[in-house]
């Protein structure tokens, strides 16, 4: 069984509030919580069907047992760190010359390097998967991500009481394609 946490949120949104007034041709600010809310659901519709997480943040990747590999279910994201519980209680962290950290299929994946072994695991032991998660700003799948959010941001604020929108449909389309 595996969790995730989140360690330190994004700091700020893929799309800005500015560039949501913008694509809707708003001049004033009567609406920006309305607006920001909107921003922040489709967002999170976007990163939940996809997989990805948009905004650079600290996520932690919470295992109760080694697996052969170990598919990190975030993307895109690289390991910062990799705690666990030894036999002796003590929380221990795996050295990085005894893990390897691959992409493949957009996932990251890690395993023990080669000649090594998962070391064993206390009783009621953990693993801490410490990742940095989220795009750079110049990431071209970014900037589908972001037109997606603007499309469906403007799509939620114009037909308040729902509307397909299949502009967002086919860009999140795009961008899960893309990270198969």
């Amino acid at each position: 069984m595996s969790e995730i946490v989140t360690i330190e949120p994004p700091q700020d949104r893929a799309v800005t509030l500015e560039e949501a007034r913008q694509q809707l041709r708003l001049d004033g600010h009567d609406e920006d919580l309305l607006l920001g809310a909107k921003l922040d659901a489709a967002q999170a519709e976007l990163e939940q069907q996809t997989g990805l997480k948009l905004c650079e943040q600290t996520i932690e990747l919470q295992l109760e047992s080694w697996e052969d590999e170990i598919i990190v279910p975030i993307r895109p994201c690289s390991v910062a760190e990799i705690r666990y519980t030894a036999t002796s209680g003590a929380t221990v962290t795996l050295p990085e010359a005894d893990f390897v950290a691959r992409k493949r299929h957009g996932f990251t994946r890690i395993r023990p390097a080669s000649g090594k072994s998962w070391p064993e695991l206390g009783e009621d032991g953990m693993i801490r998967i410490t990742l940095s998660a989220g795009f750079d700003e110049n990431d071209p799948d970014l900037a589908i991500a972001r037109a997606a959010i603007l499309v469906k941001t403007a799509s939620l604020f114009e037909n308040r009481e729902g509307a397909a929108c299949l502009a967002f449909d086919t860009l999140v389309g795009q961008l899960k394609c893309r990270w198969i």
